[in-house]
């Protein structure tokens, strides 16, 4: 196997044990708040980094570059906002639009990267956009819209967080940024729980929801990320992330009542033809 072809196995992993963070997000949120499920997710990751560091003996050094605390910030945000956004809507509906973050994440790329901005990819950027308005519900129902604000901020947060990352992983191993990621995470989520009074150690079912969750997307979902990142470009990982939905869908169906209305289906179609659209042969970019 090639360091490309495992590169890609790598993400593929990754997408496959990420996906089962939504619907146990969804969980979670039967016993928990949003902010308690955000902190006790970051928490569960810092100690399952810690853990992984000493097992794998891995040196633990002090980074001053500012770049690694405003990973932290954004990574924050989108833990937040994610657990936000299934507070107000299904696990399906928050995986697709979520495919958003493709969009924001080659703009990021651009922006901050450095890599070529290929016109041919603004007809995908505006399916996609179809197809996020399509797959939510613009009724006026201020819980969807509410929704859909927040699954679009933790989804362009969290492209933000990998794209800072990509840049960070020239030189630091990707145990190390994941302590600091979920390290920040922590006192600024823990901060805001405490003045909020909602601190609490007392084992539930929505604590056992987030154990999991953290697990598959904080710890070894981002684990399998940042390692495959080193082996292919972002935008190649970024485009695996595309078969997300259809993971979040195939984890769902036996826990939730999912409202396949044609809009539904058909947004959902736009989103993942953008998706394969992106990956078609092109100019090659990035650091492979």
């Amino acid at each position: 196997m090639s360091r490309r072809q495992y590169g890609f196995l790598l993400n593929i992993l990754s997408v496959a044990v990420m996906a089962v963070t939504p619907v146990m997000n969804k969980f979670s949120m039967i016993t928990l708040s949003p902010l308690a499920a955000s902190f006790y997710n970051a928490l569960v990751s810092l100690i399952l980094t810690l853990v992984t560091i000493a097992f794998t003996k891995t040196k633990l050094v002090w980074i001053k570059q500012p770049i690694i605390w405003a990973l932290g910030l954004t990574n924050c945000l989108g833990i937040f906002l994610q657990y936000m956004s299934l507070f107000f809507l299904d696990p399906v509906s928050v995986g697709l639009v979520g495919r958003f973050y493709i969009v924001f994440a080659i703009l990021l790329s651009v922006l901050l990267l450095r890599e070529r901005f290929d016109r041919k990819e603004i007809v995908p950027i505006v399916l996609c956009m179809i197809g996020t308005a399509l797959v939510s519900d613009f009724s006026g129902d201020v819980n969807n819209i509410l929704g859909l604000a927040c699954a679009l901020g933790y989804t362009f947060s969290f492209a933000l967080t990998n794209t800072l990352a990509k840049k960070a992983l020239i030189n630091i191993d990707e145990k190390i940024l994941l302590l600091y990621n979920q390290g920040t995470a922590v006192v600024i989520l823990g901060g805001f729980l405490l003045g909020s009074g909602q601190l609490s150690l007392a084992p539930n079912l929505g604590m056992g929801a987030v154990a999991i969750s953290a697990f598959c997307s904080g710890f070894l979902g981002l684990l399998l990320f940042y390692r495959g990142l080193k082996l292919i470009s972002f935008r190649d990982a970024n485009l695996i992330r595309a078969l997300n939905p259809i993971f979040v869908l195939v984890y769902s169906l036996p826990f939730f009542t999912i409202q396949m209305t044609p809009a539904f289906l058909l947004g959902g179609f736009c989103i993942i033809l953008s998706i394969v659209w992106m990956s078609l042969p092109m100019k090659k970019v990035g650091v492979d």
